[in-house]
């Protein structure tokens, strides 16, 4: 039988999650809809495909649910119901930061979720408006950045069938007319009418960065709008910190679990002197009861979590200068600072799960510049713990692959670990950007099985029998981790529309990948063999 996934539940789910971050809400009554737009941020995108942010979401009025997802190119600036039809007009668009303005106008059809792009070539699209007499309106941005960033010039198109407009209508430079102010390409009450939509209940949510499932159950996450929130079993919400600040970036729960190890990102402003913090020189130790803070530590810059399964953690700082590691016990005691090599690169740190000992990605290694895979070894009372260098990140000197490092775990005797690869052709065109997953045998990096593919990776995870490879398409591949055969593949879905996943855990006790979507949403998963 195929390794199976369910979706069991959706974690911090809300009418218009899919949208991300709102500019515009407009009720249609005539169709028992609600036309919602807004922008999910940045994603990391390499190899199949191209990252699409920006949603348009059609609504039923009554329920909320969502009855069309619509992924755009650009920025929605206008939104304009049709008075008798089932359309609306979209104007999409944005400066490109060189020259050009770009953009589109779509014609959503409401009931079949049909798009057509009217316009014959790319322009932003910054104001709509139906006539009387059945024409669209529409005010449009200058060709380049010469025509000025706060005007456009108007234009208005008719058609004998609305319902079948054809593609590429409207020429942008058929006819133009004087040049006039745009004025505001959202709608700065948008916030406002979505509470007033769901009832109060609409709060801003976006990716979950990162989640850890704990013993009993509970779901431990970090995001763009809180330091730290809690899930029960259940799915409800125990308890959530706001951010102060950026949020929070990496989680990592004590070996008891009573406590959980909290990295951040940005910037918060001192209550006393004004002045700007970077937080991410702070690592906090916070209680998983109600996330209390237990321990804070200061560090040289901006720090990585490495955890070993018995509880030790050392803290990486990661500038590009000499710094220290900190080891800490299982015990939450300082018990060793450790001289590092400066880093050679920004490229985020490997991070391993279901460790033995304390894993890291780092260079130069003993012969260059190379990253190497190094261990930390702790010692508890039995001398000073030491570092380790294992093996080259590259488990092929002769490829002319370039690799990044990513997500890692430790399956028995193999360490797993998959990262972004760049392989360089005669042409840009035939160069291959996609997505590693190699099985190395410890301790001495020998590679036992690689799998690559040209989808973008998000996050994995796994045990010694299945490896979940989770990318940002939304696909999960599950891997069998003795031999790298691909046994199942799933294309994950909320409410039957694909999601953006950009973090997951697992947890083989449990049978249960939970993954972090853009959006803001934890879709807790059955996995089932």
């Amino acid at each position: 039988m195929p390794d199976e996934l369910r979706v069991r539940r959706i974690l911090g789910d809300q009418p218009f999650a899919e949208i991300g971050r709102p500019v515009w809400a407009v009720p249609n009554q005539r169709h028992g809809c609600v036309i919602a737009a807004g922008d999910l941020g940045c994603v990391m995108w390499r190899g199949r495909g191209h990252w699409r942010g920006h949603r348009i979401g059609v609504y039923e009025a009554g329920t909320l649910r969502p009855r069309h997802i619509i992924a755009s190119r650009y920025s929605v600036c206008a939104v304009e119901p049709h008075p008798e039809l089932p359309l609306v007009a979209i104007g999409t668009g944005r400066y490109d930061g060189t020259w050009d303005f770009q953009g589109q106008l779509l014609l959503l059809h409401l009931e079949t979720g049909r798009v057509t792009d009217l316009l014959s070539k790319s322009r932003q699209v910054r104001h709509l408006r139906w006539l009387e007499d059945g024409r669209l309106a529409m005010l449009l941005s200058p060709a380049d950045q010469d025509g000025g960033f706060g005007k456009g010039f108007e234009l208005a198109v008719a058609t004998d069938d609305w319902l079948s407009a054809p593609a590429g209508l409207v020429d942008p430079d058929d006819v133009r007319h004087p040049m006039v102010q745009s004025g505001l390409l959202y709608d700065p009450q948008v916030e406002d009418a979505l509470a007033r939509l769901t009832g109060g209940q609409w709060r801003r949510r976006a990716e979950v960065r990162d989640l850890a499932v704990l013993t009993d159950g509970r779901v431990l996450a970090t995001g763009r709008y809180t330091d730290l929130e809690c899930w029960d079993r259940s799915g409800a919400p125990s308890w959530a910190l706001p951010a102060d600040g950026e949020g929070s970036v990496r989680v990592e729960a004590a070996a008891d679990e009573q406590s959980a190890w909290v990295t951040y990102r940005g910037y918060r402003r001192d209550e006393v002197t004004g002045r700007r913090v970077d937080r991410a020189t702070t690592v906090r130790r916070m209680s998983t009861t109600d996330g209390a803070v237990l321990d804070r530590v200061e560090v040289a810059s901006a720090s990585a979590l490495c955890a070993a399964d018995e509880g030790w953690l050392a803290l990486r700082p990661q500038g590009r200068d000499a710094h220290a590691v900190l080891l800490f016990t299982p015990t939450h005691q300082e018990a060793a600072r450790l001289d590092m090599a400066p880093r050679r690169t920004n490229s985020p740190a490997l991070r391993v799960r279901h460790s033995a000992c304390l894993l890291y990605v780092d260079g130069p290694g003993p012969d260059g510049d190379e990253p190497w895979i190094h261990a930390i070894d702790a010692r508890a009372g039995s001398g000073p713990a030491t570092l380790r260098a294992l093996f080259p990140l590259h488990w092929d000197p002769a490829s002319a692959r370039q690799l990044w490092y990513g997500p890692a775990i430790e399956a028995g005797d193999a360490l797993i670990h998959a990262g972004r690869s760049y392989e360089r052709g005669a042409t840009y065109a035939d160069a291959r950007e996609g997505t590693y997953v190699v099985s190395r045998r410890l301790p001495d990096g020998k590679a036992r099985w690689v799998y690559g593919t040209d989808k973008p990776l998000a996050d994995l995870d796994g045990d010694e029998r299945r490896v979940y490879v989770v990318h940002v398409t939304g696909e999960v591949e599950t891997l069998d981790a003795a031999t790298g055969e691909v046994l199942a593949r799933h294309t994950l879905r909320a409410h039957g529309h694909p999601v953006t996943p950009v973090s997951a855990a697992y947890r083989a006790d449990q049978r249960r990948l939970v993954v972090g979507t853009v959006d803001g949403r934890i879709l807790d998963c059955a996995v089932d063999a």
